[in-house]
């Protein structure tokens, strides 16, 4: 915007029409408005009127102009500094911003192994018997067996459940708690199993997970 003619609206010299267009410029646009403060600011400070003056007169042209200059250097000078304001207030917003994401990275990574910490001393992670022990029975006879193996894992204050089943038979893990794995292990023996030569060392833990595999064949 010419800055010769919002001075001319701040001293009422517009026409009706350019003062109502201007005036619906002022209300959509921020830059016009910041333009407009800057200008009433100046116009302030200046005691000089703005009047028309009468003929011709070089002196009084010369006099005007260099007013005017005045005003515009002023008008630029004030938003270029509004402007290195905004931008070092936004690089310093940016910059600390940055500086923060690594130390809530940080923060997240001390909170998930402090999780893992607990999580392993609340849930103790069971031990798992490396031998496998073995069932046989016919195909239409495995799920019945399967069923059993449960019940035996159940007798023993723990747990079954039947893993894979294909072609070759029935996969389950029993959980039981360490305690009680010779029990488990005779009523295994009682179902016809076959069990591995058991070292002399217990398995560590509070339970442990056996695996037992029902293949296909004739009922032992």
């Amino acid at each position: 915007m010419n800055p010769d003619k919002l001075f001319d609206y701040l001293d009422g010299k517009l026409s009706e029409a350019e003062r109502a267009q201007l005036e619906r410029q002022l209300a959509s646009d921020t830059q016009l408005q910041r333009e407009l403060a800057v200008a009433r600011e100046i116009h302030r400070g200046m005691p000089e009127s703005r009047e028309v003056v009468g003929p011709f007169d070089s002196t009084s042209t010369s006099t005007r102009g260099a007013i005017l200059g005045r005003r515009i250097a002023v008008a630029f000078s004030v938003l270029v500094f509004l402007n290195v304001i905004f931008g070092i207030y936004a690089i310093a917003f940016m910059d600390k911003k940055r500086r923060a994401r690594p130390t809530q990275e940080q923060n997240r990574q001390e909170l998930f192994q402090r999780l893992q910490k607990t999580a392993a001393v609340a849930l103790p992670t069971p031990s798992f018997d490396v031998d496998e022990i073995k069932l046989s029975a016919p195909a239409a006879e495995q799920d019945a067996l399967a069923n059993k193996v449960i019940a035996a894992a159940q007798q023993c204050a723990g747990s079954g459940t039947k893993g894979l089943t294909d072609e070759h038979g029935i996969l389950l893990f029993a959980e039981v708690p360490t305690a009680r794995l010779n029990d488990f292990r005779e009523l295994l023996k009682k179902l016809g199993a076959t069990l591995p030569t058991q070292g002399g060392s217990v398995p560590a833990g509070e339970k442990t997970i056996v695996q037992i595999r029902i293949v296909a064949g004739a009922k032992q």
